[in-house]
């Protein structure tokens, strides 16, 4: 059955003609255009029919066709109930869309608020009542520019470029505007391998030799020498979770929880991590539940006292200070097993670890020479 056909009119002019499910025909007046675009677009109408014929959804690259269509020609194609009516864009402001975002996110609260920074960013550029529809490529381009003019990271620029995508992603989903104005504008890496540092075992050794108490040898030893996620990880161990007769630590990992099978994993009681650990639970109170239990709130401030511990200690801050903890122990693991060890050990896949924490140290260079 011929659902749709191209008419050519003498002076030069192409038509698309169609009948709709209630054998209504209707006419759509292409101008002056070659053939091969007068079939795209007898093509994509075909599309359409056969979707409202079938009760089906329509495939995506029609989706985005019909999306950036002239209001004259999509107004042909409601009147055919073929597509459904097109939002006003003007009533949608970059500030609909982002309070719309943040009601709809189901993310962990640090996720939540660094949500939030970039959301101050867009405001501060763009201003909140600005038109979602006023909103160009240029102007996307144009931000990306901003933001290396205040002497961010490029690592920074390009987490900003990519959040800044996913929201306009989403207003295109919800319809508030045709096209994602940052589709084409380029991200760039979001590794800032300048910031990687590797803190050696006897300095970290320092470190729990300086720290004011039980938990705080405890969160750097976690930290360190097993790897964990501070604070994240590092505050739901609980001593149930340590296998003392078989050297092995139940780790509880809530940024991987939602992967099938990756709620938590199990890693060795490193030498390091067991007298660290064997020392707390014989200070520990009776019926203790937590390894560390004076930080019980996610949101604590571990880092200002952690740089107080350093300072003791008589070293130097680093850059991500407990990131750094956790890059060391994952590049000593990756110099001494396996990939699938090192992996279900640390809790990451195994192109992260090599993008975001395995460095190149010292003493590996003196091995190599002998």
């Amino acid at each position: 059955m011929i659902m749709a056909s191209i008419s050519r009119d003498k002076n030069g002019t192409k038509r698309i003609l169609f009948v709709d499910a209630n054998k209504k025909r209707h006419t759509i007046r292409l101008g002056k255009v070659s053939v091969k675009a007068a079939e795209s677009f007898k093509v994509r109408i075909e599309s359409l029919i056969s979707a409202h014929r079938t009760g089906s959804a329509i495939d995506s690259q029609t989706a985005d066709w019909v999306a950036t269509l002239p209001d004259e020609v999509h107004e042909r194609l409601e009147r055919a109930k073929l597509v459904v009516p097109r939002v006003n864009h003007e009533q949608h402001t970059l500030g609909d869309l982002l309070k719309s975002c943040f009601e709809s996110m189901s993310v962990k609260e640090s996720t939540r608020t660094r949500y939030k920074q970039s959301r101050r960013l867009l405001f501060e550029r763009f201003g909140e009542g600005r038109p979602l529809s006023d909103i160009t490529p240029r102007d996307a381009d144009a931000y990306r520019s901003w933001l290396e003019s205040k002497d961010y990271a490029p690592a920074k620029v390009s987490k900003e470029i990519a959040i800044a995508k996913m929201f306009m992603r989403k207003a295109v989903r919800w319809q508030m505007i045709p096209s994602n104005p940052f589709d084409g504008v380029v991200a760039g890496s979001q590794t800032n391998r300048d910031r990687l540092f590797y803190l050696e075992p006897e300095k970290a050794q320092r470190l729990i030799d300086a720290a004011p108490s039980a938990d705080w040898r405890c969160i750097i030893a976690l930290a360190r020498f097993g790897g964990l996620r501070c604070p994240s990880e590092v505050l739901l161990v609980r001593w149930a979770d340590v296998d003392w007769a078989n050297l092995r630590l139940r780790v509880r990992s809530p940024k991987t929880e939602r992967h099938s099978g990756k709620s938590e994993r199990i890693i060795p009681l490193f030498p390091e991590l067991h007298a660290v650990l064997l020392d707390a639970f014989e200070l520990a109170d009776n019926g203790a539940d937590f390894v560390v239990s004076g930080y019980r709130d996610t949101k604590a401030n571990l880092r200002t006292q952690l740089m107080r511990i350093i300072e003791r200690a008589g070293l130097e801050p680093w850059p991500r200070l407990f990131n750094a903890m956790r890059a060391s122990r994952a590049t000593e693991l990756a110099a001494q097993y396996p990939a699938a060890v090192c992996t279900a050990w640390m809790g990451h896949t195994q192109a992260v670890a090599q993008t975001h924490y395995h460095m190149v140290r010292d003493e590996d260079f003196d091995r190599a020479t002998g």
